[in-house]
């Protein structure tokens, strides 16, 4: 049983209390809600946190093991920690996102890179080119958008790749299955082709705008 506050104690102290006492039982729970203005903002393991940036340069960081890490960088990184669960917008460019090995991850890059490290699950939007897409190996999801730059799928990975100018340099690795889809048209052409298909020769999909290497499907 915990103890209560003498009656004599100020009201100005009591409330200073209850205050402190909320905010410990926030960081218990692990609900972090802050401003990452002109700086970094961290999100310590376990905790669920959401970031908002009034201002670049923003930094965003969830340590690891986060079941839920929300935040907006510009002009800086987002960072989504081993076996965390992230979701990051770009606020201004350029913004880069790195998701570290066993995460589930969501991020807008803008002239800037997008990683998607071994075994993890993620989707990488393009606010701004170039944007450069590189999903490192054992992902059994990667879907992205590059645009003046490159999309890579590492090995033993499932990647579904947009390039959005005609101007991406794109690589499917061994034992991955890759979908690349041109939204201008002209698939297969220069700047909306696999450079490399480690599974043979590329297959041009009916629509007219989707290549597929490996055993990847066509998009219905």
């Amino acid at each position: 049983m915990g103890r209560s506050l003498p009656a004599q104690t100020p009201r100005w102290l009591q409330a200073l209390a209850l205050g402190l006492l909320a905010f410990a039982v926030g960081i218990v729970v692990g609900c972090v809600t802050a401003d990452c203005s002109n700086g970094a903002c961290v999100c310590p393991p376990g905790a669920s946190c959401e970031f908002e940036c009034d201002a670049p340069p923003c930094h965003v960081e969830c340590e690891g093991d986060n079941p839920e890490c929300e935040g907006s960088c510009a002009n800086g990184d987002c960072t989504c920690g081993p076996g965390s669960n992230c979701e990051f917008e770009c606020d201004a460019p350029p913004c880069h996102v790195e998701c570290e090995p066993g995460s589930d991850c969501v991020g807008d890059c803008a002239n800037g890179n997008c990683t998607c490290e071994l075994g993890s699950s993620c989707a990488f939007g393009c606010d701004a080119g170039p944007c450069h897409v590189d999903c490192v190996g054992d992902n059994p999801s990667c879907d992205g958008t590059c645009a003046n730059g490159s999309c890579t799928c590492g090995p033993n990975s499932a990647c579904a790749f947009t390039c959005s100018d005609h101007n991406c340099g794109v690589n499917c690795g061994e034992g991955s299955s890759c979908v690349l889809t041109c939204p201008t048209g002209d698939a297969g052409g220069q700047g909306c082709r696999f450079d490399s298909c480690a599974a043979g020769e590329p297959t041009l999909c009916p629509d007219g705008l989707s290549l597929v290497c490996g055993d990847a499907p066509c998009p219905s």
